[in-house]
């Protein structure tokens, strides 16, 4: 069964018997036992046992929940009782959640799933999903194949599964060595995580459950490849201004973006690089000492890349984001033969990337998401052979240190690339083509605002 349908059947099911915010740790709990327990041709007898009237559906489960912790001893702990996941539901409606699984299979429902359920949730579905296409573009862009990967913000460990499935298809021998670490401050998204790695072969990936800005699980960890995509903008998280991960200075109380991204930074190994996803904002606020954040990195060069990534890409919010790549050592790196970028930043703007799919998101197509990885790659010398960085007027441009210092250390790639022709094979008759061309004057209009702010600011300062 498709996961949109199972998705669909199972909300009949539940509604108006439990919270929504538990449908998806039922459904997808189930979902996972079922498949492990029809590794053992468990799930039959169970089932009937199930829809037996003399027997206790949530004492029958908990059979079922107990041979799957002896078998997965590892993930024994994420995995919740009976009475905490079906305990309030009829039997009725328990027999028909078990019917409705018997048809699906394996760990690409489970990830079609989550996906189904981030765009449910809407809001609170971006906290603990990730866009498959997002993922995607961090891990083809920095390609993991060996070493340490971490996530200090992993919701349901997607990126961390797309890290390790990418290490096993193109590291080679290498991807034995490589070992994923992930950190989840909700008990229900890293209970799904735990889920979600085991779904997919038992990968080398680890996950905690803690407040990262609070409690580092893992102080002394230093990664080669970090992914992240926190929340955006969040507020009121566990500051403290003596940290010594804020080498920038301390972010604000009220925005972590700043927190997240040195906390990216204080992980890295010394030739590492982090994708770190945020909000547009991130790029060009000059509130609460973000600017000042800002242009100490900048001056200290570990800003890489900053890519602007299309509106609607993500279920949470309808505010754009943006992709920063950070790495402690621009430079050849002596046998590795990289391209030499002290002092320089690649800016990309894929605004007018992706295609709608429904009325209110879009996705990254796979040849989009090639070519934004595919020119990070080539401008920093990781590329595959014949694949040579040049700038694109309107899409992908370096600019230098200087460059960057005459633009008050603002970072919004529309600002260097300069203005793009807006294609016209997107702007035909189509509706849905008028709102993209639509959409990227907007957003160009915004730049223009925040550069006009920023003039106005200082002359008032002045």
């Amino acid at each position: 069964m498709a996961a949109v349908d199972l998705l669909r059947k199972a909300v009949d099911i539940l509604r108006g018997t439990v919270d929504e915010a538990d449908y998806k740790s039922i459904v997808l709990t189930l979902l996972y036992l079922h498949v492990l327990s029809s590794e053992f041709e468990q799930w039959d007898p169970l089932s009937e046992r199930v829809r037996n009237p003399d027997q206790d559906p949530v004492a029958v489960l908990d059979e079922m929940i107990d041979a799957v912790r002896r078998t997965r001893r590892d993930f024994a702990e994420a995995i919740p009782s009976a009475s905490e996941l079906i305990g309030g539901l009829e039997r009725r409606r328990i027999t028909e959640l078990f019917t409705i699984l018997e048809d699906s299979q394996g760990a690409a429902v489970y990830e079609d799933l989550l996906a189904e359920f981030a765009r449910f949730e809407g809001r609170k579905g971006g906290e603990f999903h990730t866009p498959r296409s997002v993922a995607r573009l961090l891990v083809e862009a920095l390609q993991p194949q060996q070493g340490r990967v971490y996530d200090p913000c992993c919701g349901s460990g997607g990126m961390l599964v797309q890290a390790a499935r990418f290490a096993a298809e193109h590291g080679g021998d290498q991807a034995a060595d490589l070992a994923c670490y992930g950190q989840e401050i909700n008990v229900q998204s890293w209970r799904l995580g735990r889920m979600n790695v085991d779904m997919h072969g038992r990968l080398p990936v680890e996950l905690g459950c803690a407040d990262t800005l609070a409690r580092d699980l893992w102080p002394s960890l230093k990664a080669d490849v970090v992914l992240a995509n926190p929340p955006f903008s969040m507020a009121n998280w566990a500051r403290r201004a003596s940290d010594p991960r804020w080498r920038y200075g301390t972010p604000p109380s009220t925005n972590a973006n700043f927190a997240w991204l040195q906390h990216a930074v204080d992980k890295l190994s010394d030739r590492g690089s982090a994708g770190v996803v945020l909000a547009n904002g991130s790029v060009s606020s000059k509130q609460m000492g973000e600017g000042e954040i800002r242009t100490a990195m900048v001056e200290d060069d570990v800003i890489a890349c900053i890519v602007a990534l299309p509106a609607q890409l993500f279920n949470s919010t309808p505010i754009p984001a943006c992709v920063w790549i950070l790495t402690k050592d621009k430079s050849s790196q002596g046998s590795r033969g990289l391209t030499d970028r002290r002092d320089q930043t690649l800016f990309i703007d894929a605004r007018a990337m992706g295609e709608l799919a429904g009325r209110s998101h879009r996705l990254l197509t796979s040849e989009e998401l090639s070519e934004i990885a595919g020119v990070y790659r080539a401008w920093r010398g990781t590329g595959r052979r014949g694949e040579e960085y040049k700038d694109v007027p309107g899409f992908c441009r370096t600019a230098g240190l200087e460059e960057i210092r005459e633009k008050r250390h603002i970072l919004t790639p529309g600002r260097y690339v300069g203005a793009a022709d807006v294609d016209r094979k997107r702007c035909g008759g189509r509706p849905d083509d008028r709102l993209e061309a639509l959409t990227r004057e907007l957003v160009e209009l915004l730049d223009r605002s925040d550069h006009l702010t920023e003039r106005l600011r200082r002359h008032l300062d002045a």
